[in-house]
């Protein structure tokens, strides 16, 4: 995704001419800046070297879009004029757009900044009110905070992300979902209501009721993807439900896309693929990025420097430390114009945090599934009830609600306001660094009213596992990686391992992670001492104030660390008192 940086016209920041120098041998060009009121901002490049979408109009007015958009069915930039034109800061609703973005409007003298209906797109604003970016990495390089974060250091380590307003500096924040910059003579935050709908569903309503509803809502998001970009598509492919539904939404709107998958030859996931792919007559590629040759140790601080850019500083679940494997393949997905599609958060349709039909907490939410530690891996500067507090608070943000008592459909509403914004969307968000990519179960349309399906219709898959069914009955019946085909009967073996996992007490599934990693796990490849010396002091001087660095059996845990310290290092950050 290519960025913006905005900033005080009359003070721009220390470091900006250093920012540009870096980012600029790095691919992310700035090409173009403008004064607005007060205030100026620069627009950059993505990792391509391709300049945002953009229209300027006579009058002076102009739209400049981050990331990807179709508006009312056209896509960017033949939409930009429209949107343009349509623009009202006090009644925008996010209507007919789809696509993950940060818009800049510049409408009658005035700067308007909004994100996507999710909020997927992060905007970032220092303490003082002086920077604000859609790149952390741009608010980093620029120094307003020289302070981590010691909860989101938690927070990343744990769960592989950093939830609610928190970044991992201490002084830059995230703003709300659907906040709108004003921006003249000062900068003025307006918030709008979500775009994700909440209407409940009967209890009664059939299950091919619910099935056609849902397919319906997700036509709004398929059908201009479809007919925009066509044999341009590129499917990430698997052998469960997600990537199946977007291949039947996909071929229901005319599209033919090239299909990709991972893993090693003879995977699961890689031999469904090849049987779809072949009995359907799709192109498939297969990757396997565990064949990637390694770099050698003296130009790994190279490979980390196009990882921290590529990343936007940090990533999610796995850290900064590898050989550039990911950061390649990532930019490969866009060879010759393709335009890949990703079926993250498509659990919308399913039980997702495995819980029963009751109504639940957001601690249970945290036992359940942000509970990822062992004690005896951190120092004395963890204090669990502290960030069990700070987690729930954020989730009460998230779903706007002043409790800590949740019914059942609220659990619901977590999953794609609060994991899917603050993790999948981070994903998402980085994934556009590279090239225009669409993540359709992320659209607001796709998300609404989906809270308050019966769970037991969610449970098993049943919903998707029908919404499949009723738009192409062949790709349904082939096999999955769940060893059923996704409109046939569930073994009754997926179905005794399914209510045990749903039934077992949020308080057991806290202590899972310590039961199941009690052994030590290698540190291999770009996580060897021979190569981890090379960007860091392997000693982590700095976050072995809280984490007990020998204690740390999980080598994705270990690695979160260390993209933490090597941070900490670059930067010169310090971990407040």
């Amino acid at each position: 995704m290519s960025f913006f940086v905005l900033f005080k016209h009359d003070s721009p920041p220390e470091t900006l001419d250093a920012f540009n120098h870096n980012a600029h041998r790095h691919h992310l060009e700035n090409r173009r800046s403008e004064t607005v009121g007060a205030y100026r901002i620069c627009w950059y490049t993505d990792l391509r070297g391709e300049e945002p979408a953009s229209y300027f109009a006579a009058n002076g007015d102009f739209i400049i879009v981050h990331g990807t958009l179709i508006y009312r069915g056209e896509a960017a930039p033949a939409c930009l004029p429209g949107l343009l034109n349509d623009f009202r800061v006090d009644s925008h609703d996010w209507g007919g757009m789809v696509g993950i973005h940060t818009v800049c409007i510049c409408k009658a003298g005035r700067l308007y900044l909004f994100g996507d209906g999710l909020g997927a797109s992060k905007m970032y604003v220092n303490r003082d009110r002086t920077l604000w970016s859609n790149s952390f990495l741009a608010m980093l390089e620029m120094r307003p905070s020289n302070r981590l974060d010691t909860q989101a250091c938690y927070e990343y380590v744990i769960n592989g992300s950093v939830f609610g307003s928190r970044t991992l500096l201490e002084d830059v924040n995230t703003l709300p979902a659907n906040a709108v910059l004003v921006v003249y003579r000062e900068v003025n935050r307006i918030d709008l209501a979500s775009p994700i709908g909440n209407e409940p569903v009967g209890p009664e309503v059939p299950l091919d009721q619910i099935a056609d509803t849902c397919v319906h809502r997700l036509d709004r998001v398929f059908e201009p993807i479809a007919r925009q970009f066509d044999e341009r598509l590129r499917l990430s492919f698997s052998g469960g439900f997600d990537s199946r539904l977007m291949l039947a939404m996909l071929m229901k709107h005319g599209a033919r896309p090239t299909l990709f998958v991972y893993g090693h030859a003879n995977d699961e996931d890689v031999e469904i693929a090849r049987l779809i792919a072949r009995n359907e007559s799709l192109p498939l590629e297969h990757i396997d990025k565990s064949t990637a040759p390694a770099v050698s140790p003296e130009d790994f601080p190279k490979e980390m420097e196009s990882n921290l850019f590529a990343f936007d500083g940090w990533k999610i679940e796995s850290g900064l430390f590898d050989f550039g494997a990911d950061r390649l393949d990532r930019l490969k997905r866009h060879a010759a114009g393709q335009v890949p599609l990703n079926g993250s958060l498509g659990e919308i349709y399913r039980n997702f945090f495995y819980m029963p039909d009751r109504p639940s907490s957001t601690a249970a939410v945290v036992n359940t599934f942000y509970s990822r530690y062992d004690p005896r891996a951190f120092t004395e500067r963890f204090d669990e009830s502290r960030y069990v507090a700070a987690m729930q608070a954020a989730m009460r943000e998230a779903i706007g609600v002043d409790t800590d008592a949740l019914d059942r459909s609220q659990v619901e509403q977590l999953y794609p306001k609060f994991r899917g914004r603050f993790w999948t969307g981070r994903d998402a968000q980085l994934n556009q660094r590279f090239g225009p990519m669409f993540f359709p179960y992320l659209e607001h349309a796709a998300i609404s009213n989906t809270s308050k399906i019966p769970i037991r219709y969610k449970d098993l898959g049943r919903l998707q596992g029908r919404m499949i069914a009723r738009v192409n009955a062949r790709l349904a019946a082939y096999p999955s990686d769940y060893g059923f085909a996704l409109d046939g009967p569930r073994p009754w073996k997926y179905r005794a391992k399914t209510l045990l996992s749903t039934q077992r007490p949020s308080l057991a599934r806290k202590y899972s992670f310590r039961l199941t990693h009690r052994t030590m796990q290698p540190r291999s490849g770009a996580l060897a001492a021979g190569y981890l010396s090379r960007v860091i002091d392997a000693t982590f001087p700095i976050m072995r104030s809280l984490f007990t660095i020998d204690a740390i059996a999980s080598a994705e845990q270990f690695g979160l660390i260390a993209t933490l310290e090597y941070l900490a290092e670059r930067y010169d950050l310090d971990i407040p008192d």
